[in-house]
């Protein structure tokens, strides 16, 4: 389907997805892969099902033709700290009872860091999983198409040998590597940037944070001077600040005593 969540008015966010399905049981379903963690994971998510969700509502249509919709995401970082749990699901359930409330829709993490630390804690038993686990097959071949253990799923799984067939095509086809290429080269100087801004962001912070402890130390050794009945000259030379400064503190000195 068209993976562009068009904007309905000029102050909604506008949204592309990496892909956008729907099943043969009307099921709409958005699949995102993300490499790195730009931390507006969980937001960006629920964002994007409940545009889905309410794009397929039409005027006059009842709130009960909604068809289930999911958003699956697959994840090259960590992102909710469950070791080597790499898939997770998520719909309305009560807090206490944890009865479902609906089905209508529902979220999915598949986090390809918990999947190998999954398979480097499971090594007797993780071959024997594959031909029995269909997501377990695919995530190996998503997250390396040449491991030992994708090979695996592709004798298994006759699907896989199918992406696998296309995968070479597409890897043949000078134009779609150079549109492969550029995609590259765009994600690498988006994160490249966004390194470097938040640098940038820790360095600026660290010196904000010494100039305002350097500033909290002449601010205070001003106090006892002026206390000690020393110039306000005499302090300013020696500790920065400018004698109007000087000059409410000892305001601020003699209205507390």
């Amino acid at each position: 389907m068209n993976p562009n969540n068009d904007k309905e008015k000029e102050e909604e966010k506008y949204s592309i997805m990496d892909v956008k399905a729907k099943a043969n049981d009307e099921t709409i379903i958005n699949i995102e892969i993300q490499l790195k963690n730009e931390h507006n994971m969980r937001y960006r998510t629920v964002y994007y099902l409940s545009k889905m969700i309410a794009k397929r509502l039409k005027e006059g249509d009842q709130y009960q033709s909604i068809y289930k919709t999911v958003a699956i995401n697959i994840l090259n970082f960590d992102l909710l700290g469950s070791g080597t749990r790499f898939h997770n699901r998520y719909r309305f359930t009560e807090i206490e009872t944890k009865r479902e409330l609906t089905d209508i829709a529902e979220i999915q993490f598949m986090e390809l860091p918990a999947l190998r630390r999954y398979i480097r804690e499971n090594k007797a038993s993780i071959q024997e999983a594959i031909g029995k686990n269909r997501l377990l097959e695919w995530l190996v071949f998503i997250d390396n198409p040449e491991s030992e253990l994708a090979k695996m799923a592709e004798t298994e799984n006759e699907v896989i040998g199918r992406a696998r067939d296309m995968l070479n095509t597409l890897s043949k086809d000078e134009k779609l590597q150079e549109e492969y290429m550029a995609r590259e080269k765009a994600i690498m100087d988006k994160y490249s940037a966004l390194s470097v801004a938040e640098e940038r962001g820790e360095k600026r912070g660290i010196k904000k944070g010494r100039e305002e402890g350097e500033r909290n130390k002449a601010i205070e050794a001003s106090k006892k001077m002026i206390q000690d009945g020393l110039s306000l000259e005499l302090i300013s030379k020696y500790e920065g600040l400018t004698i109007q400064e000087l000059e409410e503190l000892k305001k601020e000195i003699e209205n507390d005593e």
